[in-house]
């Protein structure tokens, strides 16, 4: 089973039951990047924090190749990519992009730990939906991590980058323009 499908809204449980025995029984996994196998040990940033309900939630973290990024309330790693806009909040990322690339659900301000809840926000996606922004960039999960603490979204076409929790770009030195906006349209990773 992969992750993505465990981050989907169940809409009916005899579909949710199907679906999971489809997949088990056929053994895929969603994980198509290059960057296969990377795992970091990611601890929270700040200890005594509360866990929020699965999935829900954003924190500061510590991966052990990246230093300081965000999760979920799950541990999950989230993602940026170079291919959106944070002036104005933009996702480019629809259709079988989001099925790879998830988008993050917006939180409350009390599912807010280590990070600096005035540069949390939301935009409207094209279809309609609510997706969770950091400094203005959205942020998303990756289907190909298949536990908390996995990384392998990162680097993914050189467009895809776990965030830190200033909303860059983690494991890239800030000269290389790891925060600034992105109105390049371009899409080398196939979205």
């Amino acid at each position: 089973m992969t992750r993505a499908s465990l981050r989907r809204p169940v809409v009916a449980g005899a579909f949710a039951a199907t679906m999971l025995a489809a997949a088990t029984a056929c053994g895929t996994s969603a994980n198509t990047s290059a960057n296969t196998g990377t795992s970091a040990a990611i601890l929270p940033a700040q200890s005594g924090a509360v866990a929020a309900s699965p999935g829900a939630g954003l924190k500061a973290a510590t991966a052990a190749t990246l230093g300081s990024i965000v999760t979920d309330g799950s541990g999950w790693a989230l993602y940026r990519s170079d291919n959106d806009k944070n002036i104005p909040p933009t996702s480019n990322c629809t259709d079988s992009c989001a099925t790879e690339w998830p988008p993050a659900t917006p939180v409350s301000d009390t599912q807010i730990t280590g990070v600096d809840g005035n540069l949390v926000g939301s935009l409207t996606r094209p279809d309609g939906t609510q997706q969770l922004t950091l400094n203005g960039w959205p942020l998303y999960h990756y289907a190909g991590d298949e536990q908390p603490g996995q990384t392998n979204g990162q680097k993914v076409g050189q467009v895809w980058f776990v965030s830190t929790p200033e909303g860059l770009k983690a494991g890239v030195a800030a000269a290389s323009g790891s925060g600034s906006t992105s109105t390049d349209t371009t899409n080398p990773s196939g979205y």
